[in-house]
């Protein structure tokens, strides 16, 4: 996905577990100008993530780690393996384990956004989305959200399936991400546009006055 110097900087973080702009400036011919940049924009897309890190007197050091979402840039079987675990399953008739699976799963996700909502510095609306798709963009799922006051409407596109090859096997997380929004916002949520039937983005339109 990423080439040139962004790919190199990934790299090295990916080798390291962790970096620092001084240390990328050794490991690499750019400036630290450029590496800043890098670092920003890498963060902002949700690739990568800072933390302060104290290990003697004096200033914390910032160090960059990747999320989720930068690991997944990496080559995994991962996909391929819960793939082959579904079709295990579903040949030995147990379709039971994978419903309680993935209902564990979605219902761990909707307490982990409902988490990431009810922080005390989220008082207002638009806070609380803008934490959510920070969440839903570390996830791979690429969000968008657009709010509509006239029409006390909010639309949430998801561009990208980060369960896609899972969704070949089994449309739980199809049925469970409709749920995953009607549980965080109310029961009228409704998917108008779904990936797994050809489209570009799987949308939900949600009335924010019911």
């Amino acid at each position: 996905m990423f080439k040139g110097s962004k790919k190199q900087l990934l790299e090295l973080i990916k080798r390291n577990g962790t970096t620092t702009i001084d240390v990328a400036v050794e490991s690499t011919d750019l400036a630290k100008t450029t590496l800043r940049e890098h670092f920003l924009q890498l963060e902002r897309d949700g690739y990568i993530q800072h933390d302060y890190v104290r290990s003697g007197p004096g200033r914390p050091s910032l160090e960059y780690q990747l999320t989720q979402k930068g690991n997944a840039l990496f080559p995994s079987l991962e996909s391929t393996l819960i793939s082959e675990l579904l079709n295990f399953l579903k040949s030995k008739d147990d379709e039971k384990t994978i419903q309680e699976f993935f209902k564990f799963f979605w219902e761990d996700r909707i307490k982990k956004a409902r988490h990431h909502m009810d922080q005390p510095s989220k008082t207002t609306f638009e806070s609380k989305m803008e934490s959510l798709t920070s969440m839903l963009k570390e996830e791979g799922f690429m969000p968008e959200f657009d709010i509509d006051k006239e029409n006390n409407t909010l639309t949430i596109k998801e561009c990208n399936c980060p369960f896609s090859e899972v969704v070949k096997e089994t449309r739980l997380p199809c049925k469970l991400e409709a749920m995953f929004f009607k549980e965080l916002f109310n029961k009228d949520a409704k998917r108008t546009t779904h990936i797994a039937e050809g489209d570009f983005s799987c949308t939900y339109n949600i009335p924010t006055n019911a």
